[in-house]
């Protein structure tokens, strides 16, 4: 009874050496968990991701750049849709756009048929898997991805070797514009792309491809914009040290003057000719002449007030805030020689009464020297002012014309 048990633990012992056997004859793929692509394929042995037959060789390092040794090579396309504002407020500009990257990924290995130029798109959760570059927006406020069902972003194998990532994106960065001239101010506003930590020995971004159609933009804005790629001295930054590589296209700002003249410049240039007709009044018509510089001076004023509400934030004056002043002072100036007219009169009949009696006759001749005296100043204000007005024009026009555009 004993011997039967001992040679039925045996056999049991031979059963499991054998069973264990065929278990370590058998394929390692089959000990471990299958994989499967979007397709509902198997991943191949020594692949760790495959994505409609593009697939990433065990020992893939998404941490290190395709070819360590070699300058990583970095494109962007970027495919302005529209301007969609400009804030003056805020100093900030935004856009819409196909922000588009692609780099060189040799690492991908695959068996489909690779065709010259062919895009042949990828789950976007490929990406994940992937080494990307680390990209740096310069002076960014805002990138807002869009969505519609997922979002809206692809990304595609080019050549077999090449990855290409396409996202719609609204971006808005900041460009500190400086408006001493406004609203005959210009600016130019840099949209700077780089790798965040990578200088230009490990990385090194292409010329963007720049695609923008003014013709096509849906918005009205208060400016001329026109989109350039950098120029070649702004392609380098240093900083630190060291010097990193930047891409991207600069924006040229040009504001609409044409409404500004029509609706601030004429109006308060022709209140100041308006009140010259002053000049041609007798000063005897005070009530008239009063109210017309009173009004010309008050309707100045609250055009000013609407100028300063609606002006950007500057450090000083506006040259259209600088304008308006202008205007007033000449307004005012006009009220002043009146308002001295009216005080040598006042003066003459306070004098008259302290004064013997006089005859008739002295009294029309003092009465004629005091109507050709007032008369004779009316003259020089109506020379003077129109003289010194033509000067200051002079003087403001080609100075805010003149200017260079205000480049950040």
């Amino acid at each position: 009874m004993r011997g039967n048990f001992i040679f039925h633990i045996k056999r049991m012992d031979v059963l499991n050496l054998v069973w264990l056997l065929h278990l370590m004859a058998l394929p390692a793929s089959l000990g471990e968990k299958q994989r499967f692509d979007e397709r509902g394929e198997a991943t191949p042995p020594g692949m760790i991701k495959c994505v409609l037959g593009w697939c990433l060789p065990k020992g893939y390092q998404k941490l290190e750049q395709p070819n360590p040794d070699k300058v990583s090579i970095v494109n962007v396309n970027l495919e302005i849709l529209d301007i969609l504002g400009v804030n003056d407020k805020e100093f900030s500009i935004t856009l819409s756009m196909y922000f588009s990257v692609q780099w060189e990924e040799n690492r991908i290995q695959s068996n489909n048929t690779v065709e010259p130029d062919f895009w042949s798109p990828v789950s976007l959760e490929f990406l994940q898997d992937l080494w990307v570059p680390n990209i740096f927006v310069y002076d960014l406020k805002s990138f807002t991805t869009l969505n519609v069902l997922k979002r809206l972003a692809g990304v595609w194998i080019i050549n077999g070797k090449d990855v290409n990532y396409n996202q719609f994106c609204s971006i808005t960065f900041l460009c500190p514009m400086r408006f001493e001239r406004y609203p005959l101010d210009e600016h130019i506003c840099k949209f700077r792309v780089g790798s965040t930590n990578l200088d230009i020995n490990f990385m090194k971004f292409s010329e963007a491809e720049i695609l923008y159609d003014a013709n096509k933009r849906n918005t009205i804005l208060d400016y001329l914009i026109d989109v350039v790629p950098l120029d070649q001295k702004d392609r380098i930054l240093n900083y630190g040290g060291m010097n990193f590589s930047i891409t991207g296209f600069e924006m040229r700002l040009s504001r609409h003057v044409l409404k500004y003249l029509y609706i601030y410049y004429l109006p308060s240039g022709l209140f100041v000719v308006v009140s010259w007709v002053g000049f041609l009044i007798p000063p005897e018509v005070v009530p008239g002449r009063m109210a017309m510089l009173i009004t010309l001076f008050l309707v100045l004023i609250n055009i000013f007030n609407i100028v300063t509400t609606n002006s950007p934030n500057v450090e000083g004056m506006t040259a259209i805030a600088a304008w308006m002043l202008v205007c007033i002072f000449f307004v005012f100036g006009a009220l002043g020689g009146y308002a001295y007219l009216l005080w040598k009169k006042k003066k003459s009949c306070l004098k008259r009464k302290r004064t013997r009696k006089q005859t008739e006759e002295e009294g029309k001749l003092r009465q004629l020297r005091k109507e050709d005296y007032r008369s004779k100043v009316d003259d020089v204000f109506l020379v003077v002012f129109p003289i010194m007005f033509l000067v200051f024009n002079l003087i403001y026009w080609p100075m805010c014309l003149s200017s260079g555009r205000t480049q950040v």
